[in-house]
């Protein structure tokens, strides 16, 4: 008997062991889960199973709220000082903080275009332009860019960064009405916009005196009194100095050369047309020169450039003619077109210095490369001859070839030393005495801004 008790007190140990380890979960043993309409131990038999139903997706995190457009105040639409009468100068105040991808924008529009009502809360609104800014079919939103329209607006500029001006080029004599809003962009195009200011309409004003430019003034006035001055003092018979030029004093020798030896004088007008400042010079000498040669009854030639050069050259040749008291003595064929071709206009001329061999060749006026060729055809023939020209890179060629040449703007005063005429020296000698007022301006200057002092240049001519 007691072995079969010792028996049973055991085995009743291990099942209230066991019992105890199923009770505790995660102790060892699966637990398993049951789902309606399934066992815990699989699906009723001749089914098959069934998947699980899918787990909804966790909910997207909501958009980042745009940053707070704070919009702009103190909006003012003037006309810049000293303008022209075709600006307007906007400017703003912006908050300091704004945010990089924040734009302001200027648009603009004539004032009483119709398609806007006079106030504008918004220019944005719902994703689209709003009704009250841009009417009542506002276009589709696209990025912004100056010269753009949006319904009857036009955008005069987008200003970003820390910008709180613009200039704005208009039509003159027209009012104008501006809106000025911030906006956020999104690659260029506009999401969201602040409280739009509306000013207007405002008029671009001409300024009578732009004070920016009176030393201009200054010196115009300053070259008309020293002219004012020189004529009086030429027209009160006190003859005013001026410095002795070779080459125009050599003119009337060499006609009376051309006399002595029987042969002609050929004067050229030069390779321009008769706009030419050098080729007016020319026309202006060639008069004294025809009246010497109808004194001393010398032959005179004209070659000509241009058809216009040579139908005033034979108007001016006539007039000489007529001043030395010999119309008659006028022969309107030679003054000759040769033709408007530059090395055919050298190769005619030069047959004339080896035909008709001139005792003087006179070249003033604009000259090119044929320079070269003239004066050395006529340095063979052993002519006199007289040039100038103010082409810097024809001087070398005329000064080695040629007995007298004038330099630059000695062909200018030539007439004036010929004709002794109390307006054109006065005008010479008004022209000097300005270059030497010019040069003691610019070495001030130098000076001045050497030493830091002050910007003399810069103050006078802004």
């Amino acid at each position: 008997m007691s072995a079969r008790l010792v028996v049973a007190v055991v085995v009743a140990l291990l099942v209230a062991l066991v019992g105890a380890a199923a009770a505790q979960p995660g102790a060892g043993s699966a637990v398993v889960v049951p789902i309606d309409g399934l066992s815990p131990l699989g699906p009723p038999p001749g089914q098959p199973a069934q998947p699980a139903p899918a787990q909804p997706a966790p909910p997207a995190p909501a958009p980042a709220a745009a940053p707070p457009l704070a919009g702009v105040t103190d909006v003012q639409v003037v006309a810049p000082a000293n303008d022209d009468g075709r600006h307007l100068e906007v400017s703003f105040t912006r908050a300091a903080d704004v945010a990089a991808e924040v734009a302001t924008v200027i648009v603009r529009r004539r004032h009483g275009t119709p398609g806007a009502p006079p106030r504008y809360p918004a220019l944005v609104a719902d994703g689209a332009w709003a009704p009250s800014f841009a009417g009542p079919t506002p276009p589709p939103l696209a990025a912004l860019a100056a010269g753009a329209t949006i319904g009857p607006w036009t955008v005069a500029a987008v200003l970003l960064g820390g910008e709180t001006s613009f200039t704005d080029q208009v039509a003159p004599g027209h009012d104008y009405e501006y809106v000025v809003a911030e906006v956020l962009l999104d690659h260029g195009v506009p999401v969201a916009a602040s409280a739009a200011e509306a000013i207007g309409p405002r008029r671009p004003e001409a300024a009578l005196v732009h004070t920016g430019r009176l030393g201009y003034l200054a010196i115009v006035a300053l070259i008309a009194g020293l002219i004012a001055w020189y004529v009086r003092r030429a027209r009160t018979a006190k003859e005013l100095y001026v410095r002795s030029l070779p080459g125009v004093e050599a003119i009337e020798d060499a006609v009376g050369r051309s006399t002595e030896m029987g042969r002609p004088v050929l004067y050229v007008t030069g390779l321009e047309d008769i706009q030419n400042i050098q080729t007016i010079a020319s026309l202006l000498v060639l008069g004294h020169v025809a009246e010497k040669t109808a004194t001393y009854d010398t032959d005179l030639t004209v070659a000509n450039y241009y058809p216009l050069t040579m139908v005033v050259a034979e108007e001016v040749v006539r007039q000489g003619y007529a001043n030395a008291g010999r119309p008659d003595a006028h022969r309107p064929e030679r003054c000759l077109f040769i033709t408007a071709e530059q090395f055919a206009f050298a190769a005619g001329v030069s047959g004339i210095i080896l035909r008709d061999r001139p005792a003087t060749n006179i070249y003033l006026g604009c000259f090119y490369g044929e320079s070269l060729l003239l004066a050395e055809t006529g340095f063979v023939t052993g002519a006199v001859q007289i040039a100038g020209t103010a082409e810097l890179t024809q001087l070398p060629f005329f000064i080695t070839a040629c007995d007298y040449t004038l330099i630059g703007e000695e062909l200018y005063a030539a007439s004036a030393y010929l004709t002794k005429e109390p307006t054109l020296l006065a005008n010479l000698k008004a022209a000097d005495a300005f270059k030497i007022v010019a040069m003691v301006f610019i070495v001030v200057s130098v000076i001045a801004a050497t030493g830091g002092w002050f910007d003399l240049g810069g103050k006078v001519f802004p």
